[in-house]
């Protein structure tokens, strides 16, 4: 059995941050669905924190989840607050995991913070771990760290791990992939059965289901086993807060439980949780129909919104290619699209955006990229022996464009 790995990786994505409706164990004092927007809830007793009773309460523990809906600005918000509460009040002592980064980017990551890499090389090596448009949620995050010396430290599985336990058991991967597995534990039944009902909301079909599990379990087990070799060696008595999808910290069956396994150390758990939710973003909410489980889903949950940036990121509207000459080369446009009201055509081959020059596809994703809604600046194009000068009027980039 077999699964294409870009199907698994939109499963996972979809997955591991996806809101639920139904999260069966929660306070058992206070609904967190009745909770108004900012309100932080201590799901064991009932008590609503301040935000900085709540950092007074998380700097006891030596790891700190907080997990996020990777397409919440909210959720990120939440994240941000938590890393700069506890590193004001424990400076020197607090570093910072990230799901979104292959351990192997690691020595890339840390050439970022000592500002040895300009952000359009760190944006490219994030494209190469994460989402492509992801980035602007984490850029606050990671400036932060950047800038205050935080660690950061890069936590999930490489990507060709990914492909191969996708489509095969452990015992059947070749030796040298194998000898690079973490230890893979498949016996939480609470864990198997909460992937499986995620499994049967993406409607994915039942072919996939065995790579699916056993890829949410390498990605588990790899976050957990970075992070407790990082606890027991260079980060040491340090403050981890872990940033991950909702789904691989809730309950504490997916990292924590894993990562308690190798380092007993106490943890808490804290989760955003959309009250105020836009009509057009619920049908994003995964339908599941979780079974029981007898674990308390997080320890805190602190209300939010669930605004994305979708209204702030533009598009140029052309379909790229690279040419034989390997020049960037315009393949189609798109109707209505900034590009045609440009006047840009099928077969130009694009020279600079902004009076920089582009000699390749992510030149041209990066310099739009910063670009805002009604800006507008020069994109330079060649059409057949003549360099044309055209104005770009930017606009966002609509559902169904």
């Amino acid at each position: 059995m077999r699964l294409a790995p870009l199907a698994l990786a939109g499963l996972l994505l979809a997955g591991c941050a996806a809101p639920l409706t139904d999260l069966r164990v929660d306070s058992p004092y206070r609904d967190p669905a009745t909770l108004e927007k900012g309100q932080i809830l201590h799901a064991a007793t009932g008590r609503l924190l301040t935000r900085d009773e709540l950092a007074e309460y998380l700097r006891a523990f030596p790891v700190i989840y907080v997990g996020e809906t990777h397409d919440s600005v909210d959720s990120h918000a939440v994240q941000l607050a938590i890393l700069q509460d506890l590193s004001t009040r424990l400076p020197g002592e607090v570093a910072l995991g990230l799901e979104m980064l292959q351990r192997t980017s690691q020595p890339e990551v840390d050439r970022w913070l000592r500002g040895e890499m300009e952000e359009k090389e760190f944006l490219r090596l994030w494209q190469e771990n994460w989402a492509p448009s992801s980035f602007p949620y984490y850029r606050d995050i990671l400036a932060y760290a950047r800038d205050r010396g935080i660690p950061v430290r890069a936590l999930n599985a490489e990507r060709d791990l990914r492909r191969a336990l996708a489509g095969a058991p452990p015992e059947d991967l070749d030796p040298a992939l194998r000898e690079r597995l973490p230890e893979l534990s498949f016996d939480d039944p609470h864990y198997q059965a909460f992937l499986e009902a995620m499994f049967r909301g993406h409607e994915a079909g039942d072919a996939a289901r065995d790579g699916f599990l056993r890829v949410q379990v390498l990605w588990d087990e790899t976050m957990a086993q970075t992070a407790a070799e990082y606890l027991t060696g260079e980060g040491r008595g340090k403050r981890l807060v872990i940033l991950a999808g909702s789904n691989h910290v809730r309950h504490g069956f997916g990292i924590p439980r894993r990562l308690f396994r190798r380092v007993p150390l106490p943890y808490a758990i804290v989760d955003s949780f959309a009250v105020e939710v836009p009509e057009a973003k619920r049908e994003r909410f995964m339908n599941v129909d979780l079974p029981p489980i007898p674990l308390r889903a997080v320890d805190v949950y602190w209300a939010t919104g669930y605004e994305d940036l979708e209204g702030d990121r533009v598009l140029l509207g052309v379909q790229l290619e690279t040419d034989e000459d390997a020049r960037v080369r315009v393949r189609g446009v798109l109707p209505g699209s900034p590009a045609e009201r440009a006047g840009v055509r099928a077969g130009d081959v694009i020279a600079a955006i902004d009076g920089e020059p582009v000699k390749e596809l992510f030149d041209v994703t990066y310099r739009v990229g910063l670009r805002r809604p009604g800006e507008t600046g020069p994109l330079e194009v060649l059409r057949e022996e003549e360099r044309l000068t055209l104005e770009i009027v930017y606009d966002v980039l609509r559902h169904g464009e």
